[in-house]
């Protein structure tokens, strides 16, 4: 029975040894092949060791049964770098340099102290960690957010709205960190904020977006430190909705409007969404619909034809509206027979001059009425 009790006591000592060990490193860690592997590690030891744990312990690091790294001669080994701290701060935090394909595998962290502080922190008590190398750096991650609310690409922002580009890289070696640089097909000057953590490097674009942001490519380029420095890019177009702007009119064919002949008001608009198009014309102070769309065609003009025509540019972000005023003159014909044909063609003539000489534009107040705003041009 004392023999038992003894056996049972023993082995209780021995497992809270064992499970005093500890080891704290990922599971997985990636490489760029030429550039170094950081490996953040930490582990623990009984109490009852405490006293035989110091700074003249060895930590090491193996792959199978092969030693790769010895602190104590850290550029002798086939896994040459550095390991920080100090083994009594716990500390098994890692670098290696120069990394290649031959390096990829399993690892494990030993702990080499006094006669009885001898102990491997590896599977399947502990974990081990995967070194996986890449033959290339991947591409940025690139994210956009509104209102913290992360978007999808080819979702739309509405104009005046704060938009913030996120474009993250991997940090595979610490102490030759990548660098990151915004440009866009605006080709205006950009205020990137700029911060890192021990595995990424993140810089942050900040915006208020206006109609002339809509359909530009935010480039994020990340440039890693090798022996031949390596760049990826990754891009993001905004889509920026805006109510309607810079709407015009022209006329076609182009010139005098001389009756009996056609003519074509053409209106176009620059919005996003597109744009629904109405005409209108002022009759005797009232505006009437006339047509949809972006072309109105008058054939067989005369003088009933004359007046202020008015475009309406709306979509669902707002409304512009321009105005045109249309004076169907007398053809030559009538001009050469007239009663008095040249006193009436020198003053037809001088009105035509005069009206070339205008440019009327109307544009909506607040209460919906329509307003003109006339420039004479001089």
């Amino acid at each position: 029975m004392e023999t038992l009790v003894m056996f049972l006591l023993t082995g209780s000592l021995i497992q809270g040894v064992l499970c005093s060990y500890k080891i704290n490193l990922p599971n997985r860690v990636e490489a760029l092949k030429g550039s170094c592997v950081f490996i953040p590690c930490t582990f623990d030891i009984g109490q009852n060791l405490k006293n035989d744990l110091t700074d003249s312990a060895k930590r090491k690091w193996f792959k199978g049964k092969t030693l790769q790294f010895d602190s104590s001669s850290p550029n002798n080994g086939p896994l040459k770098g550095e390991i920080f701290g100090t083994a009594t701060q716990k500390n098994c935090t890692t670098c290696f340099d120069n990394i290649s394909q031959s390096h990829k595998g399993s690892y494990y962290f030993r702990l080499e102290g006094s006669d009885t502080l001898q102990y491997s922190y590896k599977e399947p008590k502990h974990s081990q960690v995967q070194i996986v190398v890449l033959e290339s750096p991947p591409k940025p991650t690139l994210r956009v957010f509104k209102d913290q609310q992360e978007l999808m690409k080819m979702m739309e922002v509405i104009e005046g709205s704060s938009v913030n580009l996120r474009c993250s890289t991997k940090i595979f070696c610490p102490s030759r960190p990548p660098s990151l640089r915004w440009s866009s097909s605006l080709n205006e000057n950009v205020t990137e904020k700029q911060y890192q953590n021990q595995t990424e490097l993140i810089s942050d674009l900040n915006l208020t977006v206006s109609h002339r942001h809509h359909r530009v490519t935010f480039t994020c380029t990340a440039t890693h430190q090798l022996q031949q420095p390596i760049t990826t890019q990754e891009s993001w177009m905004l889509l920026v909705q805006y109510a309607p702007r810079n709407t015009s009119v022209t006329i076609n064919p182009a010139g005098l409007v001389l009756e009996g002949r056609s003519v074509t008001l053409s209106c176009s608009s620059n919005a996003n969404p597109a744009v629904n198009y109405t005409w209108y014309r002022d009759t005797n102070g009232l505006l009437n619909p006339v047509q949809t769309g972006p072309n109105l065609t008058i054939n067989d003009t005369d003088s009933t034809h004359s007046g202020q025509y008015y475009c309406t540019a709306e979509n669902k972000r707002g409304t512009q509206n321009i105005s045109l005023l249309l004076d169907v003159q007398y053809s030559e014909e009538s001009i050469q027979h007239g009663g008095d044909s040249q006193g009436t063609g020198i003053n037809l003539m001088e009105q035509l001059a005069e009206l070339d000489a205008q440019y009327k534009r109307v544009s909506l107040n607040t209460e919906g009425n329509f307003y003109s705003v006339e420039e004479q041009v001089v």
